[in-house]
């Protein structure tokens, strides 16, 4: 039934003389191969999320002792004092919609678990992993400040993916030239999500954050992303794993640190609805992950 469907939406946009002169069968098997081709590249593909749940979980499993998912962020604490803040989709985007049975799958769930969800697209599943994911794997101390950045494009333009409206304003004030790809927003300067592949060889650096990860976008932007002159990739909900995003061809973390005492006021922020990137308690840090040539390596 399946094959007939595509069968069906081929010969819809194919003219007449292709659909006579090409038999069922021969169209089936280019459907197939083209399925199997695109299946093949993806499965290759996943092996960031496999390598990113292969180190995490090489810290000590913890008992959830809170998970906060709030309009704008989660929060996650563990038994043991860890906590970590993770991501919700943006305003505009996917709908948070609950499912009880995830629910309840998270409730019965330590942090090694939650954080396997790390491949769920649900926005439930996934914030929650997110946050799991940066409790177990948390930014150290140290880092630069965003103002590090602040150089990095020259007067080359800047592309931001589905960014958050705040971080959007902050990088208009250092007069960064910003191309938006975002489908939950419209406006000038503002091109839809599925351009942006067309569009990023006008751009030398690239903005993305964690929602990238839970859409599954960032699969199809790693072949384009070698060569740039930077690969910025922001929190909320990214786990510090300097070596697998270095492979994956991110230039610069920019995460949120924190010492331990700070989670009560955090967890009070993220709970009222407020977003990560304006919290007090938090202190957003960037990480470089590639040497210049001026380095020692």
């Amino acid at each position: 039934m399946y094959t007939h469907q595509r069968f069906n939406t081929f010969c819809q946009y194919a003219s007449p003389f292709d659909v006579q002169n090409l038999s069922f069968q021969r169209v089936a098997l280019l459907l197939l191969s083209s399925y199997a081709l695109q299946w093949s590249a993806r499965r290759s593909d996943m092996r960031l999320y496999d390598s990113i749940l292969q180190e995490v979980l090489k810290a000590p499993d913890g008992v959830v002792d809170n998970l906060i998912i709030g309009w704008k962020g989660s929060f996650l604490s563990l038994s043991d004092g860890r906590w970590g803040v993770g991501s919700t989709p943006p305003e505009g985007g996917e709908p948070m919609s609950p499912r009880e049975e995830h629910t309840r799958n998270i409730l019965m769930s330590g942090a090694h678990s939650l954080s396997r969800l790390l491949v769920s697209p649900y926005p439930q599943e996934f914030s929650a992993a997110s946050a799991a994911l940066t409790a177990l794997a948390p930014a150290p101390e140290g880092g630069e400040p965003l103002e590090f950045l602040l150089q990095l494009p020259g007067r080359d333009r800047v592309a931001l993916l589905a960014p958050d409206p705040w971080v959007t304003d902050f990088l208009r004030d250092w007069n960064w030239k910003i191309s938006i790809f975002d489908d939950s927003r419209r406006g000038l300067g503002i091109l839809p999500e599925w351009t942006t592949s067309q569009h990023l060889h006008s751009s030398t650096v690239l903005w993305i954050n964690a929602e990238t990860l839970r859409n599954r976008r960032i699969l199809s932007l790693m072949p384009l992303l070698k060569g740039k002159r930077g690969v910025i990739l922001q929190g909320p909900g990214i786990p510090f794993l300097p070596s697998v995003f270095r492979e994956a061809s991110i230039t610069h973390l920019v995460l949120p640190a924190a010492e331990e005492a700070a989670a009560p006021e955090t967890r009070r922020y993220i709970s009222a609805g407020g977003t990560p990137w304006t919290c007090p308690s938090l202190r957003w840090r960037v990480f470089p992950l590639l040497y210049t040539d001026e380095e020692n390596r």
